[in-house]
């Protein structure tokens, strides 16, 4: 049965030193599912795997998780993986739970700078900001944003997630594309500000923009994020 759930049926006979990296690591899934346990533990079982073997690795994972309807906890240093597998997510850092909630909640509602940091592919901009009454300006581009959850002055940190992003050629722009991503259908566009900050922004389709172009930025105030500066915890 657990040849058949894992596809191994036509390697059976096969021995371990004729096995690809995947087959092994099915193997090894194997050994646990014939002791018929309540609960898995997945120690970073795809560390070790190339790009295309991780990626067929993780499809197999969900596709078990549903097939034996146990419960499975796996431990990963890759948020794709924790984003894609988990039903829930606990964040750690330095033994310390810093936010435990299903993947896209963490995403949209993250608690600080680290999870907002960790959870999302490529992972949200931090810009420097400056607090008033009202609200808070990005410090590099000058940009205010009104917000009644900022304190009435002192620093804050800005968050903007590179999908909520939009550059345009600017003379006078504050920031100056350093480098572009074509990866097909989506690049990524890494910006540097005067004040030394990089921003990276995710593109769609095939339009680009060269090195050293000049350009602004904008976005949809009611997707921007507050963090203290001290604290780093989310201002809400």
């Amino acid at each position: 049965k657990a040849s058949d759930i894992l596809q191994l049926g036509d390697y059976l006979s096969r021995k371990p030193a004729a096995l690809s990296g995947g087959q092994r690591q099915r193997v090894a899934i194997g050994r646990a599912i014939v002791r018929g346990p309540e609960v898995f533990l997945f120690d970073e079982p795809l560390s070790n795997l190339d790009a295309e073997l991780r990626v067929d690795m993780r499809v197999e994972i969900a596709r078990l998780h549903n097939e034996l309807d146990a419960t499975m906890i796996y431990v990963t240093h890759d948020q794709v993986e924790a984003m894609t597998l988990a039903d829930k997510i606990v964040v750690l850092r330095a033994g310390h739970i810093e936010q435990v909630g299903p993947p896209m909640h963490l995403y949209t509602d993250p608690d600080n700078k680290f999870v907002a940091g960790f959870i999302g592919s490529p992972s949200m901009n931090f810009l420097n900001g400056t607090a008033s009454r009202k609200g808070a300006t990005i410090n590099a581009t000058g940009q205010y944003i009104a917000s009644g959850i900022t304190p009435d002055s002192g620093e804050v940190i800005v968050g903007l997630r590179p999908q909520k992003i939009t550059l345009a050629k600017d003379e006078n722009g504050p920031l100056t594309v350093a480098l572009t991503e074509q990866l097909g259908g989506v690049s990524y566009t890494y910006a540097k500000a005067t004040t030394g900050e990089r921003i990276v922004v995710e593109i769609r389709g095939s339009d680009t923009l060269k090195a050293g172009t000049k350009v602004s930025m904008a976005f949809d105030q009611s997707d921007a994020y507050f963090f203290g500066a001290q604290t780093e915890q989310r201002l809400r």
